[in-house]
């Protein structure tokens, strides 16, 4: 498996198998846990695409930053927009784009109003400040069936 050949290749590193244990799990649990994290985004983008055949889904990106996710409905003239973040935590850092006024503006200039705004995560439900939405991204998945 890839985790596997990854973790190898750490181990057989000179300069990693200098540090210390502590160091050498943390390393190797922020490398597995971007790697997760990145494989969630790609299915999610991709198991929303295959759902919404109507819809363009694609990752927004600026000059800093970026949505992982927008969906806009060209017929009905607007747009969600989304984070997704391994994490069972929910934390104001994981929305910081969404609430960026530069970034919202931009985005409704291009793909009208920005009908919700999401992140996508390992947690339970909820709404918090700013009118952002967590949602548990399993039951987001299994919702688009």
């Amino acid at each position: 498996m890839i985790r596997s050949a990854l973790i190898q290749s750490l181990l057989l590193d000179e300069t990693f198998s200098d540090l210390s244990l502590e160091e050498r799990n943390f390393v190797t649990e922020r490398i597995l846990s971007e790697i997760k994290g990145r494989m969630m985004e790609d299915i999610v983008l991709l198991e929303t695409k295959l759902a919404n055949p109507k819809k363009e889904v694609f990752v927004l990106q600026f000059a800093i930053g970026e949505f992982d996710m927008v969906v806009f409905d060209a017929t009905a003239g607007s747009c969600e927009i989304y984070e997704n973040k391994y994490s069972t935590e929910a934390v104001p850092q994981q929305y910081r784009h969404l609430i960026d006024e530069q970034k919202c503006e931009l985005t409704r200039h291009r793909f009208g109003p920005i009908t919700g705004k999401y992140v996508l995560y390992r947690g339970e439900d909820m709404v918090v400040e700013n009118g952002i939405t967590y949602r548990n991204v399993e039951a987001y998945l299994v919702g688009l069936s």
